[in-house]
């Protein structure tokens, strides 16, 4: 499928939620997000649950918190693009990350670049390890890498990830302002759901992704990330919207994109989760 096919693809959704009464929104800023995600140089992706016991999540290492002790009052409402983009800027402005921060991520993705720790490793093009912000305020996490993902070694590139960039996009911030990563790096044959072992072996990667991160808040996109990080949830369509805790962090759950583009209907409560997102992300002092 070519670029403008997937660029309609995007625009037919995002119309889908100006007609439920979210003007705000505007096609021009996620083709270009789309865009440079497109170009974007191939360095280095959709998962589904099982029930079980809810363990506590698994003591990480304590780093120096950045961030008050006390829960940061949040905005009433984020109510412009230009508002989370101030935000953004805002907070950047005295906090950039340490080197040792940066070389820590890099030092964990050269750690597992050629992990053969389940049988995806044979079968995979490339490890998808994630892209974006050192210090993200929303790290989104999805499932595992699909076709293309595996082909460029980068998270959500496909139709999929066209939709995520959006939805992005309609908040005023670009990929490189979060943090992509999926439960699972490596892609399962067919997109076939990641089973057990396969998940077993990516979480201490993406506990110390969590780690080294330290995100305001963290997305899960479907029900594989949900149950990854709370398995006694309920599932997707019950449990989207409601935030739990997962160790110090706020964890909101959502739909996948995937589902998107196959239920159109759900966008607009989809967006009505990210507008949530950027709230929790950029509270006041």
């Amino acid at each position: 499928m070519d670029l403008m096919t997937l660029l309609g693809d995007l625009e037919e959704a995002l119309a889908r939620l100006n007609d439920a009464g979210l003007r705000h929104l505007s096609i021009a800023p996620a083709n270009r997000a789309f865009s440079a995600c497109e170009e974007a140089p191939a360095e280095h992706g959709a998962f589904r649950p099982e029930n079980g016991p809810a363990p506590e999540p698994p003591p990480l290492s304590a780093r120096p918190d950045r961030r008050p002790a006390q829960p940061r009052p949040l905005q009433p409402e984020i109510s412009s693009a230009a508002t989370a983009q101030e935000a953004l800027a805002e907070e950047r402005s005295g906090a950039e990350p340490a080197p040792s921060e940066v070389s820590a991520l890099e030092a964990l993705r050269f750690k597992f670049r050629d992990c053969m720790a389940c049988k995806l490793g044979t079968t995979r093009n490339r490890l998808v390890f994630g892209t974006g912000a050192v210090r993200p305020p929303i790290l989104f996490i999805g499932e595992g890498p699909g076709a293309e993902e595996d082909q460029q070694g980068l998270p959500f590139v496909g139709r999929a990830g066209a939709l995520l960039t959006g939805l992005i996009a309609a908040l005023g911030l670009t990929r490189d302002d979060v943090y992509i990563t999926n439960v699972v790096k490596c892609r399962p044959p067919g997109n076939r759901t990641p089973e057990p072992d396969e998940v077993a072996s990516c979480r201490p990667i993406l506990l110390r992704q969590i780690e080294l991160l330290d995100p305001r808040l963290i997305v899960t996109l479907g029900n594989v990330p949900l149950k990854a990080l709370r398995p006694d949830a309920a599932g997707i369509t019950k449990e989207r919207g409601r935030t739990f805790s997962f160790g110090r962090w706020t964890v909101l759950p959502t739909f996948h994109p995937s589902y998107l583009l196959r239920n159109a209907r759900e966008i607009p409560t989809c967006w009505l989760d990210f507008r949530r997102a950027s709230r929790e992300a950029f509270g006041t002092d």
